[in-house]
């Protein structure tokens, strides 16, 4: 053995053929060691990886113990929603678009079949049309512009060409859960501070960096899951901070056209330093999924530079295609409606909510951050009357100061007041109301 990687390949070939059953206790790294002629700094690293890719578990007093071959890294909340979801005939809690309701695609798709730059060979970070759909409702002047396949997709290469294993990243907590598989599946460790109505701590955040992260990921704008947004004073102020800091800024924004004008961003102050992302596929569904990356040159052409090693740019279809049902005028007139008709929903739902004793926040995204005396009872009393809703623990590294459940407010197109009722029942009335944790 010559190296640490060397050993710790061998180690999970010798699981999988079964060499090493599950339940084998191994030997100490010191003994390995000698055995094996390699230093015990080496021999630790192997077991480190080996435990990174849940092969081996270690604790103190039973030491090292084989778990069974290695398993690819999964997005493990994603899955878990997923599967929770299953044969439950309303899903009250994935941030998803009615359908029904949804702008047509028609008139898109047949406008961009026309388009001049179809089938061109040279891949470019962001079509011609998209670019001028997007600069001029863009926060902030974007010194790079690059499309991507969703919001979320943007922010794993942002994070994957910045962020190593045993990295800290500093998040927002209650964050979105995908964020949280991200984080898992590179190695790197989150460093929670807290969500406030104006914005992320900012005690917190100055703690926060003396911990030599490597990254700060959160959203400015509708708060997922819940809806708070930054303000202007509290961008001047994180901007103070975060001013001679050289790290990536992450902003994630999942619903933006659901908020009005000025939306406010760092990347002001900082653009430089910012990667802002804006996903649109909640507006146009999840077939038109095209999230845009705008800001920093340096970071974001890394991002673009792991797309071409393959063939993994969008294709201009669904970027021209977005860039119509941003510009066209009766596009623009659908997707008006479009949200319109989610802001009324949701208004009557959190006025229901309301009206049987929950305290809520005024926010305009689309998800309800619900105050529960149990979030396990409330979720599991709503799947046996046929709803989703999803726990808040979902959405924090750590436990929260108090139990949550996730409901999205736009899905439900009536019988708000029953659905109220229902979750009020679950909540337990004799339990704190109070907005958020």
């Amino acid at each position: 053995m010559r190296s640490s990687r060397s050993l710790s390949r061998t180690v999970m070939e010798m699981v999988s053929d079964g060499d090493l059953p599950s339940g084998t206790k191994m030997p100490t790294v010191r003994a390995v060691a000698k055995a094996l002629g390699m230093s015990a700094a080496s021999v630790a690293v192997a077991w480190r990886e080996l435990v990174d890719w849940r092969v081996f578990e270690t604790n103190r007093r039973g030491g090292t113990v084989v778990l069974g071959p290695p398993l690819a890294p999964r997005a493990t909340r994603f899955d878990v929603m997923m599967r929770a979801s299953e044969g439950i005939p309303f899903n009250l809690g994935h941030l998803t678009p009615d359908r029904a309701i949804l702008p047509p695609m028609g008139p898109a798709l047949l406008a961009v079949s026309q388009s001049a730059e179809l089938n061109d060979q040279a891949p470019t970070p962001i079509s011609t049309a998209l670019r001028r759909a997007i600069e001029p409702i863009w926060p902030f002047t974007p010194n790079y512009l690059l499309a991507a396949h969703g919001g979320i997709a943007a922010l794993e290469m942002a994070l994957a060409t910045s962020v190593r294993p045993g990295d800290r990243v500093i998040i927002e907590t209650p964050t979105v859960s995908r964020i949280l598989d991200i984080l898992e599946s590179i190695g790197a460790r989150p460093v929670p501070i807290d969500y406030r109505e104006d914005g992320p701590d900012l005690q917190q955040l100055a703690q926060a960096l003396k911990t030599r992260p490597a990254a700060f990921v959160y959203q400015p704008i509708g708060n997922h899951p819940t809806g708070f947004s930054i303000s202007q004073n509290w961008s001047t102020e994180a901007a103070k901070l975060l001013r001679d800091v050289r790290i990536p800024i992450i902003e994630l924004v999942q619903t933006v056209l659901m908020h009005k004008q000025p939306w406010l961003s760092l990347g002001s102050h900082l653009p430089h330093a910012v990667v802002h992302i804006q996903s649109y596929n909640f507006f146009f569904g999840s077939d038109l999924r095209v999230g845009i990356a705008g800001g920093s040159d340096y970071y974001i052409d890394r991002m673009w530079q792991q797309l071409t090693f393959s063939s993994r740019w969008v294709s201009r279809v669904l970027q021209d295609a977005l860039a119509f049902q941003l510009t066209d005028a009766e596009a623009q007139r659908h997707l008006e409606r479009f949200i319109d008709t989610c802001r009324q929903r949701r208004n009557a739902f959190v006025l229901a909510l309301r009206n049987v004793g929950f305290v809520l926040p005024e926010t305009d995204a689309p998800p309800i951050w619900l105050p529960v005396s149990d979030e396990y009872i409330a979720t599991n009393q709503m799947s046996a009357r046929g709803v989703v809703v999803h726990p808040g623990s979902y959405f924090s590294p750590e436990p929260l100061a108090s139990d949550h459940v996730l409901l999205n407010g736009t899905i439900l197109a009536e019988g708000f007041e029953d659905m109220a009722q229902q979750l009020s029942r679950a909540a337990d009335t004799r339990g704190p109301r109070g907005p958020m944790g």
